[in-house]
């Protein structure tokens, strides 16, 4: 069953093309890697997911809804939710309180409720910190809930980002290069985390990578950019042994008779 699907997308900023005619297809379940030298329009890509960016032609449906014209937080209602290349908490806060601050309940609170704190409110406070206190527990931080965000090493850092994402109760989770800092033992930890989240949510996962060792070992499926056009899809050997590939991260011609 498809849940989202890229239809000829192009986004033009002035006379360049970030992204060129672009079809993709994510099922149900299933975790996709998109990989790309740098320049390649990966991220660019992302940003046409959750809303920064507007396709300048071309369809992007989500669960059978056109979402062309979506704001971000529209997106995110519908279940779509991401991390950053560069890590965007917010780092004068606690590790709760950042996860907290993305909760989709935590902002409907009106006044009146703030003021005389009655017991419906006091247990839907309660429901919240639990449900942000299981994600965390799911992604190891849950007994660093007190500490600041920016007291925590780079890769907890990297893993409160997929804790903030996840409160929002999301179906599609985009990950832009979450092993990116990480050495060997963290990136196999990563690894395991999502396969961890796509079982137990039931959730998609598409992730920009450039650990390529990394995309073969954990994605269903594998779709390649280069200067913004998708230049190869499908699982993992051939891709990797693809000539168009092979020519865009090395710079040269490869004989496909050799």
């Amino acid at each position: 069953m498809e849940v989202l699907k890229l239809e000829g997308v192009t986004v033009k900023f002035g006379g360049l093309v970030a992204v060129n005619n672009v079809d993709l297809t994510m099922n149900k379940g299933e975790i996709l890697a998109l990989i790309g030298p740098n320049g390649a329009g990966k991220t660019t890509l992302f940003n046409l997911l959750t809303g920064i960016y507007t396709p300048t032609s071309g369809r992007i449906t989500f669960k059978q809804k056109e979402i062309n014209a979506f704001k971000p937080y529209k997106r995110v209602e519908m279940g779509i939710a991401r991390t950053f290349q560069n890590i965007r908490l917010i780092k004068s806060l606690t590790v709760l309180e950042n996860v907290l601050v993305a909760h989709p309940e935590c902002h409907s609170e009106g006044l009146f409720q703030s003021i005389f704190l009655t017991r419906a409110v006091k247990e839907k406070r309660k429901r919240i910190v639990e449900e942000c206190m299981d994600v965390l527990r799911t992604v190891g931080l849950h007994a660093k809930v007190n500490e600041l965000a920016n007291n925590l090493p780079y890769g907890e850092q990297r893993l409160l980002e997929i804790a903030r994402a996840m409160v929002t109760k999301c179906q599609l989770l985009l990950l832009d290069e979450p092993a990116a800092g990480m050495n060997s033992q963290e990136k196999q930890s990563l690894v395991d985390l999502i396969r961890l989240l796509s079982k137990k949510y039931e959730m998609e996962i598409l992730l920009i990578e450039h650990d390529i060792r990394m995309v073969m070992s954990i994605a269903d499926r594998v779709v390649v950019l280069d200067h913004g056009e998708k230049i190869a899809e499908g699982v993992g050997a051939e891709v990797q042994n693809n000539p168009k590939v092979i020519k865009a991260y090395l710079g040269e011609e490869i004989d496909e008779n050799e």
